[in-house]
């Protein structure tokens, strides 16, 4: 016998996730989305609830296809309902665009107990698990980054059960923030990056406030897509593509749940294979309305985007370091962004000693962190001769990614994503 929650699950189930495919596949997605939707639609309550509760990922392509039919059901739906759908589907509710980012925080927050709680079971039945060994690293990488005192507060917005997993973390409320920006890693970042890409994030959000932005303000440090390991796959367009589906949700989502008091701006800053994937999410989807979009070390877009005014932002930005050796192998079959006729506003990343700002050194977004800084960390434990060790300590501190604290580069995508910035720009290369 069916009790009342298990008919309001149902029906919120349908509200949410089927019945906005069915209206919408059609136009916005594969025809198979629009097949099954229709066949989940016919199931009864039960069946309906438990192909959604095995397929939770499948629920969230559904529910996001539409997230702005997502906000205004959730916002219909009765606070009992919505607690009783997270307690029920984390999975489902911490993915869902449209819904407030508090709500997903708590929602992914849970699954990411539960997970760490299922990986570590396995490997105790079967400890040579390679893959279980690097999900249960990523899955602990995320729990460090969100760990700790952190100012301001961290938001865990999106976690996918990928092999490693895929996440974002918000530094700031994106539920309050005027100003937001996304920051998309490049090939061989995953999720056991998270602290690293993470420290980027948090080096945008200081610098913001350094030039002026709003303290209502938030970075999303987003892997939110599989990245090209490094080497020819960074070539080849496949995973922008497919990240870019991703990215563009998860922009669209802000929009949604964004949709009484949208925020002033929303920028993306991007590096390497990460620029390719970005312009890929802009270039297909005009209705995002980016303020700014800045390029560093980009792999190239694709020569299908001809020039900037076809990625539908206010401001485009391109800059590369004289000292990166990397990023031109990406365009081996791609567009440089910095091209004359492609349009993009120039950015100096390459130092301004009269006013202290270092010069990136290399390809990578960033060298310089706590850990990374630290002589005791494992991160020069595998150096044993003690000469070597002082030699490569000492190298360090002279290498700078595009992202790193105290960079002309890190101060120049602050300021161009922040409206309020006062400071002008030197444009040369």
């Amino acid at each position: 016998m069916w009790s009342n929650w298990h008919r309001r699950l149902a029906w919120l189930l349908a509200a949410i996730t089927v019945v906005v495919a069915v209206l919408v596949a059609p136009a916005a997605g594969p025809e198979h989305i629009a097949t099954v939707a229709e066949t989940v639609r016919r199931m009864n309550d039960a069946d309906r609830i438990a192909f959604l509760m095995r397929h939770p990922t499948l629920a969230v392509q559904y529910g996001n296809t539409n997230p702005e039919d997502t906000a205004r059901t959730w916002k219909r739906t009765s606070v009992q309902d919505r607690a009783l759908l997270e307690r029920l589907l984390p999975q489902y509710v911490g993915n869902l665009d449209g819904i407030p980012y508090s709500t997903r925080d708590r929602a992914n927050r849970a699954v990411l107990a539960a997970e760490i709680t299922t990986a570590t079971k396995r490997l105790a039945t079967n400890p040579a698990d390679a893959s279980q060994q690097r999900m249960l690293h990523a899955l602990k990488a995320i729990v460090a980054t969100l760990g700790g005192h952190h100012s301001p507060r961290r938001y865990l917005i999106t976690l996918t059960p990928e092999r490693p997993p895929l996440a974002a973390i918000a530094i700031g409320n994106l539920d309050t923030a005027d100003q937001i920006t996304f920051a998309v890693p490049g090939m061989g970042t995953y999720t056991d990056d998270m602290q690293l890409w993470t420290q980027s994030a948090q080096n945008i959000y200081d610098a913001q406030g350094r030039v002026g932005a709003p303290k209502a303000r938030a970075v999303v440090s987003w892997i939110g897509y599989v990245t090209p390991p490094p080497g020819i796959d960074a070539t080849l367009g496949e995973f922008a593509a497919k990240g870019a589906l991703r990215l563009a949700s998860d922009l669209l989502g802000v929009t949604a749940a964004r949709a009484k008091r949208p925020p002033d701006a929303v920028s993306v800053i991007a590096h390497s294979y990460g620029t390719t994937t970005a312009a890929d999410a802009l270039a297909d989807n005009p209705s995002l309305n980016i303020y700014a979009f800045v390029m560093l070390g980009s792999a190239g877009v694709e020569n299908r985007i001809a020039t900037a005014s076809d990625l539908h932002t206010r401001y485009v930005y391109a800059g590369e370091a004289a000292a990166d050796p990397e990023a031109r192998y990406g365009r081996l079959t791609r567009r440089d962004p910095r091209s004359p006729g492609f349009g993009a506003i120039l950015l100096s990343v390459d130092g301004d000693p009269a006013s202290g700002l270092l010069a990136v050194t290399g390809h990578e977004p960033i060298l310089h962190s706590a850990w990374n800084d630290d002589p005791l960390s494992s991160a020069w434990s595998g150096i044993k001769d003690e000469q070597l060790f002082v030699e490569a300590f000492e190298a360090h501190f002279t290498r700078y990614g595009y992202l790193d604290n105290g960079t002309e580069s890190l101060l120049n995508a602050a300021t161009v994503t922040t409206p309020h910035a006062t400071r002008k720009l030197d444009a040369r290369h």
